[in-house]
């Protein structure tokens, strides 16, 4: 028995080497455009004669231009370790929205409302993530590889908001700490060369992220700056959860160390 022990762990032993002979590290950058998923609506309502009148927006959290970069590690041509570092560009967007207004005329006795566009809203998103994955690869054609891979996404996200309406200016930054989430992807690869392969892939981000502080950076009445009127400008008990998954599309290289 003792003689069987040894023969099954020198067996075990030589296809871990066998597997280490074949590991092959590698770099993948890529760029993208990713599209929210989340279902965030920012809502503004206004209540007229006992009736009350709402517009909605659906708000583009998660969605932006990407830009990563994966250091992996093959085991061989079937399973790789990877770790993914990804960050969002351009995630501005800007809504005006339509909006119910109440007047009253005192002189004639005369009650009347009237709509449009009274405000401007803007939001920008700055998100970082990583993600340590676990890859399965099947190369079935000569030059076609194709992989799964997913793991946790470590999400850190910045959150910066200005509202404008006829006579207040603000703008309010909003953060919180490394929040976790799950990444995953399903892609293809084709070897140009021995080193060099083009890749694309669709990622898929699931997470829900808590903002725990705000902080109000400007705060202009009729163009006068009003901050010393503020009785606090930071804000550190917040509890805000706000969806920011996402999918996307991304492309790239890949360069294999052989």
């Amino acid at each position: 028995m003792g003689k069987m022990k040894k023969y099954v762990l020198l067996c075990f032993l030589c296809f871990c080497l066998h597997g280490l002979s074949h590991a092959q590290m590698y770099l993948k950058g890529y760029t993208g455009y990713a599209l929210s998923t989340g279902n965030v609506k920012l809502t503004s309502s206004i209540t007229i004669n006992n009736d009350q009148y709402a517009s909605s927006y659906q708000m583009k959290c998660g969605q932006g231009l990407n830009l990563g970069l994966s250091i992996g590690y093959a085991l061989n041509k079937n399973m790789a370790l990877e770790i993914t570092g990804n960050t969002q560009l351009f995630s501005t967007f800007h809504y005006s929205p339509y909006q119910w207004d109440y007047d009253y005329d005192d002189t004639y006795g005369i009650s009347y409302s009237y709509s449009g566009f009274f405000d401007d809203f803007k939001y920008t998103n700055t998100i970082f993530q990583l993600s340590p994955q676990i890859v399965f690869m099947s190369n079935p054609y000569n030059q076609w590889t194709f992989y799964l891979k997913g793991g946790p996404d470590f999400i850190w996200v910045a959150h910066k908001r200005t509202t404008l309406t006829e006579t207040l200016y603000t703008t309010t930054r909003f953060s919180g700490n490394i929040n976790t989430g799950i990444q995953y992807s399903f892609g293809t690869e084709y070897e140009l060369s021995k080193n060099i392969r083009v890749f694309a892939e669709l990622t898929m981000v699931n997470v829900r992220y808590t903002f725990k502080r705000s902080k109000i950076l400007q705060s202009e009445r009729d163009g006068v700056d009003v901050m010393s009127e503020l009785s606090s400008t930071s804000f550190n008990d917040l509890d805000d959860k706000i969806m920011f998954s996402h999918a996307g599309l991304n492309i790239g290289l890949k360069y294999t160390f052989k």
